[in-house]
């Protein structure tokens, strides 16, 4: 990418309101890692009290989501709760032959699980074989149907977890920065389910057990509500950092890269200087 091209966007669409403006060199050095990276990057920071934009770059790209869909399916899930078509306690059965090899938690074999145990699985582990099991359970219409009306642009489910098959065949599963800052916004502020429904949601998200992206470089005790996804060449992580003066979203997206491992840490640099301006600030 052309190096003015990508700081005149970078400039243009980052600093929305001169109280979330950061330091010039701060945003020189940011600008400097995303723009020299060997990958794709869109990274989207907000601040979840006031909408302000803090860094954008890219935030609207379409990208192959790996396990940020999770965040939609448990919504999705949600929604039928609050509608009253299931509840936490509903038993789903989960047969033998859909329990995937990668499994942690589901080695024991068949038997009936309630909803709430598949949705953590799910999130704070996750989880392929719960996350199927509740694509089967919703079905993959009906989920792409809640992400048409949540006006979700980039977002969409076409295939299950592991399903190498549909790769192949040209499905995949879609979402960008933005799209996952409205999902989070919306629970942030009880607009998208009951406000205890948005706690429960929230409540999983900040017991995701995967730390070696946003928080990688991070030591300190930190209040985090994420979900990440990693493929071969892409990592992503979209996070609420719960800080004791800023509350903000955290959305970077990285794919094509020479490796899991690239990404990894260069979200977690990007997360790091973040983080630490808004520490010592």
């Amino acid at each position: 990418m052309n190096q003015d091209v990508s700081n005149q966007y970078f400039l243009k669409s980052g600093n929305k309101q001169i109280d979330e403006h950061l330091p010039d060199d701060l945003k020189l050095d940011i600008l400097d890692l995303i723009s020299n990276a060997k990958a794709q990057v869109s990274l989207l920071i907000t601040n979840m009290d006031t909408g302000n934009v803090i860094v954008s770059y890219y935030e609207e790209l379409k990208m192959v989501s790996a396990s940020i869909i999770k965040v939609l399916i448990l919504l999705s899930a949600l929604e039928k709760v609050q509608e009253g078509e299931l509840s936490l306690n509903s038993e789903i059965q989960l047969n033998q032959e859909n329990i995937l090899g990668d499994t942690e938690v589901f080695e024991y074999g068949e038997r009936a699980y309630t909803l709430d145990e598949l949705l953590n699985w799910m999130v704070i582990n996750s989880d392929n074989t719960a996350t199927n099991c509740l694509i089967d359970l919703l079905t993959m219409d009906s989920i792409n149907t809640y992400a048409i009306g949540l006006s979700l642009k980039q977002t969409k489910l076409e295939r299950k977890m592991l399903d190498f098959e549909a790769i192949q065949n040209g499905f995949n599963n879609y979402t960008s920065a933005i799209d996952i800052k409205i999902l989070y916004d919306a629970l942030y502020q009880n607009r998208i389910l009951t406000p205890e429904l948005c706690e429960y949601a929230i409540r999983t998200l900040k017991r995701q057990r995967h730390k070696q992206l946003a928080m990688r470089y991070i030591y300190d005790d930190v209040i985090i509500a994420h979900k990440t996804g990693s493929l071969d060449n892409l990592c992503h992580d979209v996070c609420i950092f719960y800080l004791e003066h800023i509350t903000y979203y955290f959305g970077m997206f990285v794919s094509d890269a020479v490796d899991s491992e690239y990404a990894a840490k260069l979200i977690g640099r990007i997360s790091k200087m973040i983080y630490e301006y808004y520490k010592e600030k």
